[in-house]
């Protein structure tokens, strides 16, 4: 998140109190106009230039906050992340099994996809580099695996089980992203690597 953040020097020392907010106000201003543009019109559409007339401010301004337009996408992109890991974190504390649990955040997960899905495939017809997609890719593996360990965790799965959290992270991510892997299918997989009360049995073996 701090690569989203605004980093522009002098921020909150003129002007006093006021500066954070302001800063805040034309950022989500900035961000505002950028995700309409992004999700109504596609990648290709969507430019500094364009965000800046639609605010009513200068494009250098635009820069303060973001130095690309890719870099402008990816802090849209996650907000509604933090939005989805959010339900994740709900779902997961309120699960009775593990599969309750992974089953949300497939849910969650493919819920943020079904929105970005035509912006990724514009960005790599515009030439996009797979790498940037790959690159986030380990980042949020680990997200997701976190949050599996500290359930099966608490559902008193034994520590062979959390071993296997990042495994199942990483075939949440995948099924989430395939059409005909349902729901179902994730809840069956969790359910037998994290059985729920069989940290002992599984720790004697």
């Amino acid at each position: 998140m701090s690569a989203c953040t605004f980093q522009g020097e002098g921020a909150g020392r003129e002007g006093g109190a006021a500066m954070p907010k302001i800063i805040d106000e034309a950022r989500e201003k900035i961000l505002s106009a950028a995700k309409h543009t992004l999700l109504g019109q596609g990648y290709s559409v969507l430019s500094l230039r364009g965000v800046a007339r639609q605010c009513g401010i200068a494009v250098g301004t635009i820069y303060n906050y973001f130095e690309s337009k890719d870099m402008l996408i990816a802090c849209i992109m996650v907000e509604d992340w933090e939005k989805a890991l959010a339900q994740m974190d709900a779902a997961c504390a309120a699960a009775r099994t593990a599969g309750e649990g992974l089953a949300a955040m497939h849910g969650a997960i493919r819920q943020f996809a079904s929105i970005y899905e035509g912006v990724w495939s514009q960005f790599f017809s515009a030439g996009g580099s797979p790498g940037v997609v790959a690159g986030r890719h380990g980042m949020l593996r680990g997200q997701l695996a976190a949050r599996i360990q500290a359930l099966a965790a608490r559902l008193g799965c034994g520590a062979q089980s959390l071993q296997l959290a990042p495994l199942a992270a990483e075939a949440v991510l995948a099924a989430a992203m395939q059409a005909d892997i349902p729901a179902a299918h994730i809840i069956l997989l969790a359910d037998r690597l994290f059985p729920a009360g069989k940290g002992e049995e599984i720790q004697q073996k």
